[in-house]
């Protein structure tokens, strides 16, 4: 078992490995030392076939978020080794494989993130006075994309970070040797950096993946004439598909946007401002997200701070949110009752995100069904208003009454909160499920009656069925009928 586990370090070196020894994430040698001083855990020791024992110590795997986050947090990276088989039906050491790394900018746990703020990784493309900047959040699937040609590139680049607040950036060399964005990354934000090497921001490999990803040629995507863009954008994409493997599959909303779009506020002014934490704490309390943040839904929290961070300068979009804005207020009728409808809507974004990653729970499957129950009377208010953005809105809203049927027909109504605790599929729903619980639950009347069928099938009055620890269950017949 050290071996393998040895051989799956040698390809994880950067990483903290927590590897799955049955119900325990174990961590081993360095990665142990480290891990135990960070989280305060017991140091103990392994036979490894060493002179020495190696250290080693391990957390429950029901806990784990808990230790991650913390050990992330801080800026290290987390390589998730599981067992890829059962244990039970293992020949040999059991098959384990790293399924996915968690950096700082791809954590897809919502209970890992503060649920009112987007959780973006950035990469940066720089060439001469130009740069291509690329943000994408993995637990909500949004991905933004733009190109700048400055005249100041410094202030540029700390614009964008600033509007976006990553928590991690990736970079190429000619990013290094701007030694002012560099002491603001260190002193200004809370975010990890790693130099790229340039062959990671190939446009011939960014082509191959944004047609992929998206389905369309950076053409179709609007980058045909941002160079830098794609270069900035295939980089990540690559990033996050080496690090979240199937995971990557939820990023599948790409905006393209320019400068021209959204106001521009710089470093000194968002400060001044006050717009989503106070100058003086540094808290949201007493800030302008504070004062106007009277959303329902960690989706609309979301929103409303991407409003302020970047605020339209566009008249015609700004019009129309007015417009919808002004009918709202207008109806109070139909807001109270879609206000009171948003109450009943979890955070979808982030439980999606969790059924493509397969570590949903039951539990959030129920919130998953719940909101889908109340999104129909949620159309039929929006219907009810005119206003253009509204409209749009309501027509982009799926349909998820087929989802919630499903979820009730074959989730118990309050059904565990881990699933490994099982008896999470009600009767009834699955054939086979109700078959084997039968045979869990009311073993020994299964095999009497398997045993009757096996006297009618075969005309052998004295078959039997027996059991013993070598066999396991066998049918035993006299030499006579052999």
């Amino acid at each position: 078992m050290m071996q393998q586990y040895k051989q799956i370090k040698e390809r994880h070196k950067d990483h903290l490995l927590f590897f799955r020894l049955g119900d325990f994430y174990e961590l081993f040698f360095d990665d142990a030392i480290l891990a135990s001083k960070e989280l305060e855990l017991t140091l103990t020791g392994r036979d490894c076939g060493l002179e020495e024992r190696a250290p080693m110590c391990g957390v429950p795997f029901h806990s784990v978020d808990t230790y991650i986050k913390r050990l992330v947090t801080k800026g290290y990276k987390v390589a998730i080794c599981e067992q890829t088989e059962n244990p039970a039906f293992a020949k040999g050491i059991v098959s384990r494989e790293v399924i996915r790394v968690i950096t700082p900018g791809t954590i897809a746990e919502g209970n890992m993130l503060e649920e009112g703020k987007n959780n973006y990784i950035c990469s940066v493309y720089v060439e001469k006075k130009s740069f291509g900047i690329s943000f994408a959040d993995v637990s909500t699937g949004i991905a933004y994309t733009s190109e700048f040609r400055s005249s100041n590139l410094t202030a540029d680049i700390i614009n964008e970070l600033q509007r976006f607040s990553p928590s991690e950036i990736l970079f190429n060399e000619a990013f290094v040797d701007l030694k002012e964005v560099a002491h603001y990354l260190k002193t200004k934000m809370q975010c990890t950096g790693e130099l790229l090497m340039e062959e990671e921001y190939s446009a011939s490999q960014a082509r191959e993946l944004v047609q992929k990803q998206f389905g369309k040629t950076p053409q179709q995507a609007g980058l045909e004439n941002s160079p830098l863009a794609l270069r900035s954008l295939g980089a990540l994409l690559g990033y996050i598909v080496e690090t979240q493997k199937d995971g990557a599959k939820r990023i599948v909303n790409l905006t393209v946007y320019n400068d021209e779009q959204y106001l521009s506020i710089d470093l000194t002014a968002r400060r001044n401002l006050e717009l989503t934490e106070t100058m003086r704490s540094g808290e949201k309390k007493g800030s302008l997200l504070w004062v106007l943040d009277r959303t329902k839904t960690s989706m609309g929290k979301r929103l409303m701070r991407k409003t302020i961070e970047q605020p339209l300068i566009g008249p015609a979009k700004i019009l129309k949110r007015q417009a919808a804005v002004g009918e709202l207020i207008s109806q109070p009728v139909v807001r109270g009752e879609i206000i009171s409808l948003l109450s009943n809507v979890y955070d979808l974004e982030r439980l999606m995100t969790k059924v493509i990653y397969g570590s949903v729970s039951p539990r959030e499957l129920k919130a998953l069904s719940f909101t889908a129950q109340h999104l129909p009377q949620l159309k039929e208010q929006l219907a009810l208003l005119g206003a253009p953005l509204l409209a749009e809105l309501n027509g982009k809203m799926a349909d998820m009454t087929e989802l919630h049927n499903l979820i009730e027909n074959a989730v118990i109504d309050e059904p565990p909160i881990n699933l490994k605790e099982g008896g999470v599929i009600k009767p009834g729903f699955n054939e086979e499920l109700d078959e084997l619980r039968g045979i869990r639950d009311n073993g020994k009347d299964y095999i009497l009656k398997l045993e009757e069928r096996e006297k009618e099938r075969t005309g052998i009055k004295k078959l039997k069925i027996s059991y013993n620890r070598v066999f396991g269950y066998y049918i035993e017949v006299t030499k006579s009928f052999l």
